[in-house]
Parts: structure tokens; C-alpha cells; sequence
């Protein structure tokens, strides 16, 4: 339906004849124009539902938890060849376990024993320590530091780790 030949359109056109064809007014240099991503800043404090996007956020990743892996005795091997090869200052991708649950001591709160709960995560930086002795290793991603021990690692990966019949000069 066109409005603005509706009896309600024509209505408004007569009453404001005098202000329809001009221009909007241009604001004032002591009040300007706020810019549109500052205007929807005001109006968050009255959102219906205050932390409901970080309870959707919550529960889906609660959904997403995965029992850790068990490495076979050849997985393990292969990445304690690819670690050998891993020195400070080398940068290098490393997909570690992240148990949910644990309390400050590193203590497993939230599974059982034997098959612990959480995410695999994936990380790309720079080795800023390695600690063979203590079975971790620390890597900054440009944002902070993570320290990833040696029991949660899954793989290993950089540009100056070779394969391991490679590094140990097997094959032809």
C-alpha cells in the first residue's frame, strides 16, 4: 500500500507542507553527530537479558568436552623423537589436552581418574622454555605465555622438526 497517498499520508503532508521538503539540520560544532557504534554502547545496560550470551557460550562448551586421548607406546615415542628436536627460541605448533576441573594443585576435580574431561587446543609461537626434567614446556602466542606438560601433548609440529626416520637417519 502506498502511505503516502493513504487519507493518513495525505493528512500528514498537509499538516507539515511547510517542513517536508526541507533539509535535516546540520549539528552544532559544541554537539556533534555521536558516531553509530557509540550510540548502541548506551543502550546496553538496559539488555533484557544480562549474561545470557555468556550462559549460551558456557554450555556450549561444556558439550564439547572430550575424554583425553591414551597415546600408544609408539605415539608416545614418536613425540618425545619430535621434542628432542624442539630448542628455546624455536617457533613451533603444539596441540596439547586441557583438562576442565582442576583445582590449583593440578588435581583432577571434575572426572574420574581414569578417563579426564576437557578440550584439545592448539597453539603457535615461540618456545620460551623447555624443562625436560620437570615434562613441560612453555610457548608464547603473541598474547601470554602456556605452559603445556609433557603427558598432555598430541602433537608436535615446526618448521625445523623433520620427520623422525629423518632425524635419526633412517631409511634410504
Amino acid at each position: 500500500m502506498d502511505y503516502k497517498n493513504s487519507k493518513e499520508g495525505l493528512t500528514v503532508q498537509r499538516k507539515y507542507a511547510d517542513l517536508l521538503p526541507l533539509s535535516p539540520p546540520e549539528p552544532s560544532f559544541r554537539h556533534p553527530r555521536m558516531p553509530v557504534d557509540s550510540r548502541a554502547k548506551i543502550f546496553s545496560p538496559f539488555a533484557a537479558l544480562r549474561g545470557y550470551e555468556e550462559e549460551i557460550a558456557e554450555e556450549g562448551r561444556k558439550r564439547t568436552l572430550v575424554p583425553k586421548r591414551i597415546l600408544s607406546e609408539e605415539d608416545i615415542g614418536t613425540l618425545s623423537d619430535l621434542l628432542m628436536q624442539v630448542r628455546k627460541g624455536m617457533r613451533v605448533t603444539i596441540r596439547y589436552f586441557r583438562a576442565e576441573g582442576m583445582d590449583a594443585e593440578g588435581m583432577n576435580t571434575g572426572a574420574s581418574a581414569d578417563a579426564p574431561m576437557g578440550t584439545y587446543e592448539e597453539v603457535t609461537g615461540t618456545v620460551t622454555r623447555l624443562e625436560p626434567a620437570g615434562r613441560w614446556l612453555r610457548v608464547f602466542d603473541g598474547e601470554g605465555e602456556v605452559e603445556i606438560g609433557f603427558d598432555d601433548l598430541d602433537m608436535v609440529t615446526g618448521d625445523e622438526i623433520v620427520g623422525v626416520e629423518e632425524f635419526w637417519g633412517i631409511g634410504e
